[in-house]
């Protein structure tokens, strides 16, 4: 697992190349904050069925499925 200011670099890298050879990237992640922070669109599965997909603003910001909530609601806080 890579280091968090060098995931953002690479991640930053991902998004530079995509944007600058207008191609499209297939991220594959468990991580919800990443899978926010690189695209446009989401998509969700659970137990190899896509069950969500949609703009990542509106799958994440309002959820459908059973799934896509408990994942959201199982992400850690952290509390000051």
């Amino acid at each position: 697992m890579l280091d968090a200011s060098l995931r953002v670099t690479v991640l930053n890298l991902l998004m530079d190349l995509r944007k600058r050879h207008n191609m499209s990237i297939l991220f594959i992640t468990h991580d919800l904050g990443q899978a926010y922070y690189v695209s446009d669109r989401i998509l969700v599965m659970y137990h190899g069925q896509l069950v969500e997909q949609g703009p990542v603003d509106r799958v994440l910001g309002n959820p459908q499925h059973d799934y896509t909530k408990r994942l959201l609601t199982d992400v850690p806080r952290l509390r000051a």
